[in-house]
């Protein structure tokens, strides 16, 4: 009786040794810290021209886009989420920019969209954004309509058509004596307001004006130009971006015209200088973004983009960086949310809180239309370099 006893109990202290043995071996002991979940990306769009007549401005968006996300994920990401960027290519076509924008919402549920680089591209794709309830960056595109609709999905972080032509032409009534004027603009939402913003301008202050137009691909301005020789106005100016813009410019010279040649943001990037050979020399334009500038954010910007691309950014690089920054902002004010739909709201709405951000551009407020108030500068080409006109260095 008391060997088997003994049996009994040194089988049970055999087992007792074995069980912790095993415990041990499956993480019974001393436990290893767990390791944080990894937290799925947040994921935004980014609609631009990146082939077709704008491909060099949408190339600066995607630079812009991809340096201001590399960073924020350097330093760790958003509320502890990495920033995934998707792009996608609308040539400046608005049935393209629509099928992207279906495509980002839809498929690859984006939280956000950051586009595009034309008005008329933007427009048609506001009302996917309004349906499908997704907040919207415009760092670009300046049509008065975008922030005009009252759709309130919608955010610019840029100077409007009426903002533009009104500093432009403030600056040259002015500094200047000139009063007669002649526009050509590209038919589009850009270049009509840009056109009428203008015009409205000399009705209300005095001067005349005469008006042209043309399509987008174009290359063939003599026409137009030969009709506002005969008209013989004091200054020339160009609603348009680079691609026809350096072909309306090297034309002009040509034909031998001898007024002052004025453009908008699309006519004041190295690119445009490059491909208008020199004809560009003494325009004046506006611009949202010079590397003079002496704001601290902008001269960090400068150095991570040259030292990333061994090029100067241009104004449509650093709008679209500011842009992405914007979002970053409003993102680590948000709550937690359940869902993708709830994450857009949430983050809707703290966009439209938004108020006295810093920027590369400067202070960011979005007023109850979702529009900054932005200023631009106004440059003048000199031998291949840009001279700021306004404002003056103090």
């Amino acid at each position: 009786m008391f060997k088997q006893k003994t049996k009994f109990l040194s089988a049970i202290a055999l087992s007792a040794v074995m069980s912790v043995s095993l415990l041990a071996g499956c993480g019974g002991g001393a436990k290893e810290p767990a390791k944080p979940a990894v937290q799925a990306p947040i994921k935004l769009g980014v609609i631009g021209p990146y082939t077709g007549p704008n491909a060099k401005p949408g190339q600066s968006m995607k630079q812009g886009v991809n340096l201001a996300v590399e960073e924020i994920n350097k330093a760790g990401g958003v509320k502890g989420r990495k920033l995934e960027v998707l792009f996608e290519d609308d040539a400046s076509v608005p049935a393209q920019s629509v099928s992207a924008t279906e495509k980002l919402i839809n498929k690859d549920e984006v939280s956000f969209l950051i586009g595009t680089f034309n008005s008329a591209t933007t427009l048609a794709d506001m009302k996917i954004i309004e349906r499908d309830k997704t907040p919207m960056l415009v760092p670009i595109a300046v049509a008065i309509e975008i922030t005009e609709s009252g759709n309130k999905w919608v955010f610019r972080n840029s100077a409007t058509n009426p903002m533009q032509a009104e500093q432009l032409m403030n600056y040259i009534y002015k500094e200047t004596k000139l009063r007669k004027f002649a526009v050509l603009h590209e038919n589009t939402d850009y270049g009509k307001g840009l056109m009428v913003a203008v015009q409205n301008y000399v009705k209300k202050n005095g001067g005349s004006m005469i008006a042209e137009s043309y399509s987008i691909g174009d290359t063939d301005f003599y026409a137009q130009l030969t009709k506002i020789k005969n008209n013989a106005p004091e200054g020339l100016i160009i609603c348009g971006n680079l691609s026809e813009g350096s072909q309306i410019t090297r034309q002009f010279k040509e034909l031998g015209l001898k007024a002052q040649l004025f453009g908008f943001g699309g006519l004041s990037s190295f690119d445009f200088n490059n491909v208008a050979a020199g004809s560009n020399e003494g325009l004046i334009a506006t611009s949202y973004f010079e590397n003079a500038s002496p704001n601290p954010l902008a001269q960090n910007f400068i150095k991570g983009y040259k030292a990333k691309y061994n090029v100067d950014p241009d104004m449509f690089a650093a709008a679209i960086y500011e842009s992405v920054y914007i979002a970053k902002a409003a993102i680590e004010k948000m709550g937690e949310t359940k869902d993708i739909a709830a994450f857009r709201v949430a983050l809707r709405d703290q966009l439209a809180k938004t108020k006295d951000l810093p920027g590369v551009q400067g202070p960011t407020t979005f007023d109850a239309k979702g529009q900054a108030d932005k200023q631009v500068m106004i440059i003048q080409w000199e031998k291949g370099q840009k001279k700021i006109l306004y404002p003056k260095a103090k």
